[in-house]
């Protein structure tokens, strides 16, 4: 990818996880992939994550892909948080794990935080540990929503950008 950088830093762990990364996503898994409709939903206890082509929204933006999060931190009273961002293949596949590119704007991230990739408003990853769209506290009311990557929902990613 023309004009990214693959700079690695470690973050700062507690148990095992970034400090960023909120423990439940690892009960986040893919719910269903549409090949033909190019939508994946990806979903826990307390979050989902929906990728979608931008064609299917808007037919004029073909190439890109929307990426709409939800997260519940109160059922009862309907209190969450939901949100879109918009990525291209570069950013999906190393938002996914499938690469460690990241353009220079994810540098501050990286240094901040630490990661092997990241974008503002979109997304940071270390190894497995994913959060959509932006660092968080790792605990509860975090307005994003974390994912642990594993082989399915990698394998799920690639097919898409197939």
């Amino acid at each position: 990818m023309e004009g990214s950088v693959q700079r690695r830093q470690k973050p700062k762990i507690r148990l095992y996880i970034p400090i960023w990364y909120h423990p439940h996503g690892s009960k986040m898994c893919v719910e269903s992939l549409d090949q033909q409709n190019r939508i994946l939903i990806i979903s826990g206890s307390a979050a989902k994550v929906t990728i979608r082509r931008t064609s299917s929204v808007y037919p004029d933006i073909k190439k890109d892909w929307f990426v709409d999060w939800e997260v519940v931190q109160c059922a009862l009273y309907k209190e969450g948080t939901r949100g879109r961002t918009r990525f291209n293949d570069e950013d999906l596949a190393a938002a996914f794990g499938l690469s460690d590119n990241s353009g220079k704007l994810g540098d501050w991230l990286i240094e901040q935080f630490g990661a092997d990739s990241a974008k503002p408003g979109g997304y940071i990853r270390w190894e497995e540990f994913l959060n959509i769209p932006c660092p968080g506290t790792g605990q509860d009311g975090d307005p994003n929503v974390s994912i642990r990557l594993d082989e399915e929902i990698r394998n799920a990613v690639q097919q898409l950008l197939a």
